[in-house]
């Protein structure tokens, strides 16, 4: 499990600094970039939220921490980023897993990318 935190460390990371080079690039000054921070919200789902001005404002991932299955999602397995279908819920289908080389190319500026 700590592998798996470590993991998603990682991912959050990226997410901050590709947030920072879109900003950079587009030569936004009005704010600064926003940030990520991940929220273990259960024992099986971490919520990666986007923060502004310290408050969080949306949800850019969900990621799974434990294999499983649910009606909803079909069969998931630990470390599998999913964009999000709601502030509470993932949404299905999975866009890339934080154990795997080259997990980050799931992530933009704005989001988890679309199927």
């Amino acid at each position: 499990m700590s592998e798996l935190k470590d993991r998603i460390d990682v991912f959050v990371k990226h997410a901050d600094s590709v947030t920072k080079e879109y900003w950079e690039r587009q030569g936004f000054t009005f704010a600064p970039p926003p940030t990520h921070q991940a929220d273990f919200i259960s024992g099986k789902w971490c919520r990666i939220v986007t923060v502004e001005n310290g408050q969080p404002r949306s949800v850019y991932a969900f990621v799974c921490l434990q294999d499983g299955f649910t009606k909803a999602l079909g069969t998931v397995k630990a470390g599998d980023i999913h964009k999000a279908a709601s502030f509470k819920a993932p949404a299905k289908h999975a866009r890339g897993n934080v154990m795997q080389d080259g997990f980050n190319n799931c992530a933009t500026p704005h989001g988890i990318v679309y199927l």
